[in-house]
């Protein structure tokens, strides 16, 4: 007789069955034989893979081509928007889908590229990206090929050839190289059954990351017999939505919205400045979980605060454009690394393509650009459903840092303008200039001119070759008109720049619910107020204990050592070994010296360090 369980129930065949009841084992051992607990553990992992001997062979039977996709991705269960965007592709149908970071916008085209029947063209600009999501899928043994302006010479010849032979297949590249012949002439044999465009709004001048190269995808998918287009992008408001569509010539469009705000990120805004807030972010390291994320607009202040966190012991991450590549990834790796605890410190440089579900908290310890990158930033937190705390230590002079780094990193439309109408002269002379000439044809230096040059290759009025000769590839007489519709939406670019910051002020200084501010912004409906948020809680008046100066942890005093024969002997005496990745508790004042922040190693740097990133 068996138990719900499954356990066997055994009485005992001399007539004591209450004897055998009440007899118990022996402290430290179980009352059943070995065998019989090793049954009952085959039942029990029978149950949790879907039931009893051959009970899972029929539920993978019953399942359907979609789910088996999904079940090789890992994902037992696909959320209700990927199952509809999933649904609308197997149709035909074109749609833009915009879902929040960490919803797995990548599984909306993985899956398809297993059951449509001709490759599934990937398109994004962000080459960690398709190399991380490249690794992981060949270790599933998903059939893909990455192509992109990294793969050269034996490598690319076998990316071609795979490509050729077509079937069902997901081809990761870029825009640049979806324009290259050789992946047209290799996708125009196999075929293309769905075009995914990644990062969809860096086709609109309205969004926050506009790239000319994205111009150009509507007219290149077209000539690869107009695909079926799916659209994916975190953020996108309703400007943004309308030139995704328009651009990439989405037809009659399947438009798949999810709200920008988690319900388990409790959003919240500390307004601080100077050394509070510096104490401020320190008292959230030592007493919110982690792991966590802290956000700073600069290298400079990167390096402060993982100075500051590493001399008061708390184990600190780092990463930053100015590291050399592999003390990034070995920074990245520790970090990502299941079960550890510790923090990142990182600009915004940190966290594409990171898959780490268990984020506890992000900081932004100085404001963001846009509230499209805060949101995208903070939605790194809490994917594993769990609640996760998004903090914004918000000063309004931080302004000033991002509109220097946007001047030096946005084109500025006057100089584009003068190259383009320098280099439609020399097409009306139908002439090839150098770098050096059409340099001084438009009276700016060659640095200025070689990029400028690349935003107008990306653009598709030029190509380079690799002797540095320009070739003007459209007619001579459209030169200087598409040179100036590129000059106005660079323009538009430093308009809108200026209208994004002024929003995050707004966010920060409102006594709306965030979540509600948060739908407003990207063009929903306003909804129900989350209830979690800094606002829906009652923002609480911090104590004035919480900006005091911080008490730097007592260090243990040394031990002397002693001779190496003595150690051999006896290790009673071995030095404890410290756990930095556990919790330090917050340290009295009373007898620990305090630690001012104007002595903080603070490594020297001037403006141009503290601006530059990459």
């Amino acid at each position: 007789m068996q138990d719900e369980e499954g356990n066997s129930q055994v009485a005992d065949s001399a007539g004591e069955p209450e004897k055998a009841a009440r007899a118990k084992p022996a402290k430290g051992k179980s009352s059943r034989s070995r065998p019989e607990r090793s049954n009952n553990r085959r039942r029990r992992r029978r149950r949790r893979a879907g039931g009893r001997g051959g009970d899972t062979a029929g539920a993978e039977a019953a399942l359907s081509e979609t789910d088996k996709a999904a079940r090789r991705l890992g994902i037992n269960k696909l959320y209700p928007e990927q199952t509809e965007v999933i649904d609308h592709v197997n149709e035909g149908r074109d749609v833009l889908v915009v879902l929040p970071t960490g919803f797995g916008k990548s599984a909306c085209y993985q899956v398809p590229s297993m059951t449509l029947p001709k490759p599934t063209v990937l398109i994004s600009p962000l080459l960690a990206l398709l190399r991380d999501q490249h690794e992981k899928l060949l270790k599933r043994n998903i059939p893909c090929v990455r192509l992109d302006g990294t793969i050269r010479g034996k490598a690319r010849r076998e990316a071609l050839e795979r490509i050729r032979d077509g079937g069902p297949l997901l081809v990761m590249t870029t825009p640049e190289t979806l324009g290259s012949e050789e992946a047209a002439e290799a996708l125009g044999e196999s075929g293309v059954s769905l075009a995914a465009v990644d990062e969809a709004h860096c086709i609109s001048e309205w969004g926050h990351d506009f790239r000319p190269a994205y111009l150009q995808l509507g007219e290149r998918l077209r000539a690869l017999g107009g695909p079926p287009i799916m659209a994916l992008t975190a953020t996108a408001t309703e400007p943004v939505r309308d030139d995704i569509v328009r651009f990439l010539g989405l037809r009659d469009p399947v438009v798949i919205l999810g709200s920008p705000h988690r319900s388990n990120l409790a959003f919240e805004v500390l307004h601080s400045r100077g050394d509070a807030r510096l104490r401020a972010l320190v008292r959230f390291a030592r007493r919110l979980r982690r792991p966590g994320i802290i956000y700073c607009s600069t290298t400079r202040e990167v390096d402060n605060v993982y100075a500051a966190l590493h001399m008061l012991r708390i184990p600190a991450h780092r990463y930053h454009g100015r590291m050399a590549a592999g003390e990034r990834n070995q920074q990245q790796e520790m970090y990502m690394k299941t079960g550890r605890r510790t923090v990142m410190v990182a600009t915004s440089a940190f966290g594409l393509g990171i898959d780490k579900p268990d984020i506890r908290y992000i900081v932004h310890y100085q404001s963001p650009a846009s509230l499209e990158q805060y949101v995208q930033e903070a939605g790194r937190a809490g994917r594993d459903g769990q609640k996760a705390n998004c903090i914004l230590l918000y000063d309004e002079d931080d302004r000033g840092i991002h509109e220097a780094l946007l001047q030096k990193s946005r084109v500025r439309p006057d100089q584009l303008f003068k190259l383009g109408t320098a280099l439609a002269a020399w097409a009306d002379e139908g002439r090839q200039p150098t770098i050096e000439a059409l340099a001084l044809s438009a009276g700016q230096g060659p640095r200025v001119t070689q990029a400028l040059l690349a935003v107008l290759e990306e653009a598709g009025i030029v190509a380079i070759a690799e002797d540095k000769s320009i070739e003007i590839v459209v007619p001579a007489e459209e030169v200087e008109e598409r040179s100036r519709m590129l000059a106005g939406q660079f323009e538009t670019i430093r308009t809108q720049d200026g209208r994004r910051m002024d929003s995050l002020a707004e966010y920060a200084n409102s006594n709306e619910c965030r979540a509600i501010l948060l739908r407003r912004y990207f063009g929903e409906e306003d909804g129900e107020p989350c209830n979690l948020c800094d606002i829906c809680r009652g923002r609480p008046e911090r104590p004035s204990s919480f900006w005091e100066p911080i008490a730097q942890p007592e260090r243990k005093k040394k031990k002397k050592r002693r001779p190496a024969r003595r150690r051999r002997k006896s290790k009673k005496g071995a030095a404890p070994k410290v756990d930095l990745s556990a919790p330090i508790d917050d340290a009295s004042q009373d007898d620990e010296a305090m630690l001012p922040l104007d002595d903080l190693p603070v490594p020297p740097a001037d403006l141009e360090s503290d601006l530059a990133e990459s």
